[in-house]
């Protein structure tokens, strides 16, 4: 059916593919990109992102899950896609089928890609350096080596790690981690595997650590105009790519002394006119933010009052210029005029992450190209 709802998260391509140029400046020419679009692209559309990145050349794609892999194929993606979760029981055959580049860090998986193979395949191998997450622990990797000789079929492409506080302007443990890669690296060398892409760099040490760029990186954060940390900002220009609009669904004026929404935490002060917009919790809009946060209407701050519902919101409009009505404009996240609203913002306010802000919109909100109208 049509869209009926008027909220919409704009993605903003041109912004995208501007980052995407602003981070290509950093890197050596020949530097591989594999641009992460896992979490449907942080919340911005994975297929949508991943066409407009391919047709800026980008090299590749990173996924979490196989199924986030398909999913690129079945649109048309055809640039190497890597499946950084791995393939686990059931995916091996699927994966292969599709064309996709497993990241491997166990045992079994290695087994069941050799098993359905049919010809040589391309892997990632990834250590455990001090992120406690995925990847052979590094006191495990010499043994893991010696039993994966066994595997005639599979082909080390790429050796991965991933780094905990890349970010942090304390470097003492981004450092040991590269130096525990380094390691990893010479022992994986000495049995006869030497990966041509060797890739250590999120959003975090792209920036700070330049001299860890070696083959390929791997940009989250980054692509969709976020810093992964505020001191960070400076370092590179950035332009957000998404920004969530709506339009007033109903105005009121309440006198002195009304409650608005659930649990009476805010009470009016004075005779106040409250727009009631159509955006709650279910959108992946925090509940936290009641009280916390603003809106833009007519170009300017208006702040979100009372408990943010599962399906809307309440903002105090009384002190701007024009009178407000149902169908005007509003911008949750994104710019109007001369005042803007980041994610980073709403993520101080909740208590977050951009991460989260930006990956927490739900599918209830269509997606749409372009910039709010």
């Amino acid at each position: 059916m049509p869209q009926v709802r008027s909220t919409t998260a704009h993605i903003q391509l041109a912004a995208l593919t501007a980052n995407l140029a602003a981070l290509r400046a950093l890197l050596a020419p020949k530097t591989w990109i594999w641009a992460a679009v896992k979490g449907d692209a942080y919340g911005h559309g994975s297929v949508r992102v991943a066409r407009a990145l391919a047709a800026a050349h980008c090299d590749g794609f990173a996924v979490a899950l196989v199924e986030e892999g398909v999913r690129l194929r079945e649109a048309g993606i055809r640039i190497p896609i890597l499946c950084l979760g791995g393939v686990q029981r059931e995916g091996a055959a699927e994966a292969l089928s599709r064309g996709l580049t497993p990241v491997v860090f166990v045992e079994g998986d290695a087994e069941r890609i050799d098993a359905v193979a049919t010809s040589p395949v391309a892997i990632h191998l990834k250590v455990d350096t001090g992120m406690g997450r995925l990847g052979v622990p590094l006191p495990d990797w010499g043994r893991f080596l010696d039993r994966f000789a066994r595997f005639r079929k599979l082909r080390v492409e790429g050796l991965m790690t991933h780094f905990a506080e890349s970010e942090s302007p304390d470097p003492t443990y981004t450092v040991e981690q590269a130096r525990r890669y380094q390691q990893a690296l010479t022992t994986a060398r000495q049995r006869g595997i030497a990966p041509r892409s060797r890739h250590l760099c999120n959003s975090g040490a792209i920036l700070t650590r330049p001299e860890l760029h070696f083959d390929a990186v791997r940009p989250g954060i980054l692509l969709y105009g976020v810093a992964p940390a505020q001191e960070l900002a400076a370092r590179i220009p950035l332009a957000p790519v998404m920004q969530l609009s709506t339009r007033v669904l109903f105005v009121k004026d309440l006198p002195s002394g009304a409650s608005v929404s659930y649990g009476r935490r805010f009470v009016t002060k004075r005779a106040s006119r409250i727009a009631t917009l159509p955006v709650g919790y279910a959108d992946g809009y925090p509940r936290v933010l009641g009280g916390k946060a603003s809106v833009l209407l007519q170009g300017r701050r208006c702040p979100v009052v009372g408990t943010v519902c599962m399906d809307l919101c309440m903002v105090d409009v009384t002190d701007l210029p024009q009178p407000v009505e149902a169908g005007d404009e509003v911008v949750l996240l994104g710019r109007q005029g001369e005042a803007e609203i980041r994610a980073e913002e709403l993520a101080e306010l909740a208590g977050t992450i951009p991460y989260e802000i930006l990956c927490g919109f739900s599918d209830r909100i269509p997606r749409a190209d372009g910039d709010a109208s």
